[in-house]
């Protein structure tokens, strides 16, 4: 059996769902998602959800917070609720660190973020139940905040079956079909579909695919581990039990409050193999995890740990996506390597790979940083807090 369509995306995760939303936004909709599994089973299911704008590089910065705008408002967006909570959120940069913390805010200040570096005493008396160790500034957003991954996936998706676009679960792609440089097809356990376009978003399978058709993605995939803490009684006595996002950069921890009375801390990237990683949580990671977000937020030192869950991040060699062309092929593009960034800019990256598979003469964000090619060229993207998911 064969099946012709205008366009297949390969992924049923939140970046394949928002690139077949904003296809149909674009006017194609004789399109059709492949997922060999759920939407949203893979890693943006088991992201922390965190929307935060501060970047090192203006791309990104402009990305994530264009993204945030989809997300507060997603029902005038999509039609459907995203589960968006604005919240403060605030960067813990530890020693040495002042300085290119201030170079992201100026430069997320330059694209209408609402941010600031605020001193110790300042944020002190603003959060007195909070510890600042041994950070010499703290920077503040006023509009991150978090959201609910598979109420977006499923948002997105169905936006798109509204207007003729196809979901398909349960049916796993084997192999891209091509001639003479065109990129025509897949091969899939059900028989082959034809189209014109096709967009690759499948997370740390990219090169499964990828490796058929050109050189891989120099990507690998880390266990980020997940542990969702509740609060003791009388927590609320003590501190917000809504307080800000925490990211503590020294030790790689970030944390924001949960359903009520619980919250979730995001620690640890350690490589694994896609396949066969644990995808619960170490015990001496979640004591370890807990005790730096006590050392913040004292009123956790009596917190229980409820449960939890480990995810993959695909991370490249500059903690950076992969938005653009297979090298070679005009209608075949990829959005890869999201290092643990991909669910706050999801809906900039549905567009991009949206623009870039139709032709658009222009895309709405400058990718050219983004590229395919750019590891091979040595010309990777900088971060201010060397190679890790706060790139």
């Amino acid at each position: 059996m064969s099946e012709t369509f205008d366009a297949v995306v390969i992924g049923g995760g939140v970046m394949g769902c928002a690139t077949l939303h904003y296809l149909a936004e674009l006017g194609v909709t004789d399109t059709i998602l492949l997922e060999r599994d759920t939407l949203a089973s893979g890693s943006t299911g088991r992201s922390m959800t965190i929307l935060r704008m501060h970047y090192s590089n203006r791309v990104t910065t402009e990305m994530a917070w264009w993204s945030r705008g989809v997300m507060a408002n997603f029902e005038d967006h999509v039609g459907a609720p995203s589960g968006y909570q604005q919240n403060d959120w605030l960067l813990l940069p530890g020693p040495g660190n002042e300085e290119p913390a201030r170079v992201n805010v100026k430069l997320a200040q330059s694209i209408g973020v609402e941010t600031e570096v605020i001193s110790i005493d300042d944020v002190s008396r603003r959060w007195p139940y909070m510890q600042f160790g041994d950070s010499e500034c703290i920077v503040w957003e006023g509009k991150a905040g978090f959201a609910d991954s598979h109420l977006v996936t499923s948002g997105f998706a169905n936006s798109a079956r509204s207007r003729g676009a196809t979901v398909r679960l349960g049916v796993s792609v084997r192999e891209i079909l091509y001639e003479q440089g065109a990129a025509i097809g897949v091969n899939t356990d059900e028989g082959n579909i034809y189209a014109d376009r096709i967009v690759l978003t499948t997370g740390p399978w990219t090169n499964v695919l990828l490796d058929q058709v050109c050189d891989p993605l120099p990507i690998h995939t880390v266990r980020h581990q997940v542990i969702r803490l509740q609060q003791q009684e009388g927590f609320d006595d003590i501190a917000a039990t809504f307080h800000p996002i925490v990211v503590h950069i020294p030790s790689g921890l970030s944390a924001r409050p949960d359903t009520p009375g619980y919250a979730l801390i995001g620690y640890r990237e350690d490589p694994v193999d896609r396949d066969t990683y644990n995808q619960g949580v170490d015990t001496e990671v979640a004591a370890e995890g807990m005790g730096i977000l006590a050392d913040i937020i004292p009123a956790y030192v009596d917190a229980t740990w409820a449960s939890g869950w480990s995810g993959l991040f695909t991370v490249s060699p500059d903690w950076n996506p992969v938005i653009d062309h297979v090298p070679g092929f005009e209608n075949l593009v990829v959005g890869a390597g999201f290092s643990g960034h991909g669910f706050k800019m999801s809906p900039s990256i549905g567009l991009s790979l949206a623009e870039l598979v139709t032709g658009s003469k222009e895309t709405t964000f400058d990718l050219h940083p983004l590229r395919f090619s750019r590891f091979e060229e040595g010309d990777l993207l900088k971060s201010a807090y060397g190679g890790n998911v706060f790139a």
